[in-house]
């Protein structure tokens, strides 16, 4: 996961026009919340070929959340951050959700239906298969209760903020939260606290441990470390040149070879590249402690 910044794409008309679909949609429906006619709502705004295709583009055709590509298979979910029919974790009653957030831009994101739909998983270290997924589950500070209603809802979103415990990848930078081990597995980065919570319930709610996605990771890992092998290996080459008389006229072509390499290795950061949260650990880790040509 990377934090991706809402700012680069333009929000789409639909959501935002008060004579387009977005607004009139939220208004029939809190319409509907007043008069306590909740079965009644309907939410297509948000499905919208605009919506999804500026989503695509916000996050570069990956998962907002396990940051794997989709796109040659199918064209992804639009995730509800916090859910709009209902929620899991709510008391008394799991409905309504967050209607009045059904079309709002910066509640949605692209999904892969491995992260967003509740499906049979088998688990990194777990025997048995489980069901998980996202789905309609957002899960706050134990004693904190869900908002189900619209009336004074900045406000009280605004206290909700600080006590949700899933990570937003529009919000928070997930590099504070999340660390990667060379079997590709994704783990917290702090041991304790308010961090290590959000980690934690992060990682089991999106299902970022599951078997196919460690091992996609896993393999990304191993060409990362085959191609900084390569980086040392230019710059022994260049060492050599510098150091030795006889290599003397190599010394461009090696300078050029170590840079082309660098090139390929920070490649694997870039916001398009799968699981570049992952890359960034790993290349950030080896560039701190790469000696320069001297």
């Amino acid at each position: 996961m990377i934090f991706v910044d809402r700012n680069r794409v333009k929000v789409p008309d639909i959501l935002i026009d008060e004579t387009k679909k977005g607004k009139k949609e939220t208004k029939k429906n809190i319409q509907f919340a007043i008069a306590g006619e909740f079965e009644k709502m309907t939410y297509s705004a948000y499905s919208e070929t605009d919506v999804k295709d500026a989503l695509i583009q916000l996050f570069k055709g990956k998962c907002a959340y396990c940051e794997s590509k989709f796109l040659h298979v199918y064209s992804g979910d639009v995730e509800h951050f916090r859910p709009k029919g209902e929620i899991e974790e709510a008391t008394p009653n799991k409905k309504p959700g967050y209607y009045w957030l059904a079309a709002e831009w910066t509640n949605l994101l692209l999904s892969c239906r491995n992260c967003n739909q509740k499906l049979k998983h088998q688990i990194f270290g777990k025997v048995q298969k489980e069901t998980m997924g996202k789905m309609n589950q957002f899960p706050l500070d134990k004693g904190f209760k869900h908002i189900q209603s619209h009336k004074n809802n900045l406000k009280k979103i605004l206290a909700e903020e600080q006590n949700r415990l899933l990570i937003n990848p529009c919000i928070e930078k997930p590099e504070n939260y999340f660390k990667y081990e060379s079997a590709g597995v994704i783990k917290p980065k702090v041991a304790t606290g308010k961090d290590f919570q959000m980690a934690e319930k992060s990682i089991a709610v999106y299902v970022l441990q599951r078997m196919p996605l460690v091992q996609a990771r896993e393999k990304v890992y191993i060409e990362i470390t085959a191609q900084m092998q390569r980086v040392l290996e230019a710059v022994a080459n260049l060492n050599d040149s510098i150091s030795k008389p006889a290599l003397k006229d190599k010394r461009v072509v090696f300078d050029k070879i170590l840079k082309r390499e660098m090139v390929r290795l920070k490649k694997f950061t870039n916001d398009e590249e799968e699981y570049a949260g992952m890359a960034r650990q790993i290349v950030n880790e080896f560039i701190n402690t790469f000696k320069p040509p001297h």
